[in-house]
């Protein structure tokens, strides 16, 4: 099976992570998506992070009724600070053991991977599934990784197949360009609009936003 596998602090999960989701699962034919949240991010403050139990909780109600999208709590069972090259590792050694997998990421992030930990260990993993949204371009992006990892003495060649689709040349593994829609949709607005008391309609699915109130999260007075 081909597996897709998102990773997010989902603080809150919202249709910014929905909608690409379901366009990457069409457009690479994923059998399904599975959604990990972190337990503590590696990359971000955990400041204004809500408790991980309620973000798992808020990812399980916005999958509940979209099929092939699945839940993981792999990390936030795991518990601390969250690696992705940890968690892709035991998820091929355990639930997705025998599929083919690709790993969900913004170009923006995908740009900067040589920042992340063992960053050639991930590369020849698993494949990459890299969305670009507006004018981002797959070789202005592909020549900025090769470009970072370069700089930590750490470098590959992606060579192209065919529009969008490159393969590693010091592997087997796929880095596929799927271009997406763009939305005007963050979580940290998200938080701003709850703590203002606004509502989230078109923002995320209406069973997150009724979690979120009935727990008062982001400062949303219970």
């Amino acid at each position: 099976m081909r597996t897709g596998v998102l990773g997010g602090t989902f603080n809150p999960i919202h249709f910014g992570h929905l909608h690409p989701a379901e366009e990457v699962r069409q457009a690479l034919g994923l059998g399904q998506v599975r959604f990990v949240p972190l337990a503590l991010p590696a990359h971000k403050d955990n400041g204004d992070i809500a408790p991980p139990e309620d973000r798992l909780e808020m990812v399980r109600l916005a999958l509940e009724e979209r099929p092939g999208f699945i839940c993981d709590a792999i990390e936030i069972e795991r518990g601390g600070v969250s690696y992705t090259v940890d968690t892709l590792s035991a998820l091929a050694e355990g639930a997705c053991r025998g599929h083919e997998l690709f790993f969900i990421i913004g170009a923006d992030a995908f740009s900067l991977l040589h920042t992340w930990r063992e960053p050639l260990t991930l590369l020849k993993m698993v494949n990459f599934a890299v969305t670009l949204r507006g004018e981002q371009r797959a070789e202005r992006v592909r020549e900025a990784v090769e470009r970072g990892l370069r700089g930590i003495g750490a470098a590959v060649t992606f060579t192209k197949i065919r529009d969008n689709r490159f393969q590693l040349i010091e592997s087997n593994k796929i880095t596929e360009f799927v271009s997406v829609e763009t939305m005007d949709i963050s979580a940290t607005r998200i938080r701003e609009i709850v703590l203002e008391g606004g509502g989230l309609q078109n923002l995320l699915p209406p069973s997150v936003e009724a979690f979120i109130i009935r727990r008062g999260l982001y400062g949303r007075p219970v």
